[in-house]
């Protein structure tokens, strides 16, 4: 992979991640299947495969939210940069930091409403109508999953970009 910002070197992804992002990938290629599958069957005169949307909808929060540990520790998210280019390293992990911060702040915020929003899921028992009534709970607890070990990534980046900060 190309490092884009030669100042700031990427953190090494644990196994876990590359595990995850290797499931994200298996998702997407799934999703892929299910809605080309559905949509010739459609063509065809028949839709063969029955909660296509729910089943979409679940595999995207596993498409989205497990491989994110791993662009946050390669330090690829997408940033604009005009007004960081010409600054020093120390300024770029100060601000990284920064940004490291404020990730935690509003994961900590998507991380207890992801909490909340699974115990009512459980509490309840709902499901989506369909023909195979899905348990809503499934979907938020991989959602809350990927949120905890997005948070527990950014802790990771906070304590490698003090360290460089520090030497």
């Amino acid at each position: 992979m190309e490092q884009l910002n030669e100042d700031l070197p990427p953190a090494l992804p644990s196994a876990v991640e590359r595990f995850l992002t290797g499931i994200a990938v298996a998702g997407l290629f799934a999703m892929a299947v299910l809605v080309t599958t559905n949509v010739i069957s459609r063509w065809i005169g028949r839709a063969i495969i029955p909660d296509d949307i729910q089943l979409v909808q679940e595999l995207m929060v596993l498409v989205i939210l497990l491989p994110i540990g791993m662009v946050t520790a390669l330090r690829q998210h997408i940033s604009v940069d005009l007004f960081t280019e010409k600054a020093g390293t120390g300024a770029k992990y100060l601000l990284a930091l920064l940004g490291h911060v404020a990730g935690l702040g509003f994961s900590g915020f998507l991380l207890a409403a992801a909490w909340d929003g699974l115990k009512q899921a459980w509490r309840t028992q709902e499901y989506y109508n369909g023909v195979l009534d899905i348990p809503v709970w499934i979907g938020h607890s991989a959602f809350l999953f990927g949120i905890a070990l997005f948070f527990v990534r950014l802790v990771m980046m906070v304590v490698i970009d003090c360290r460089a900060l520090t030497r």
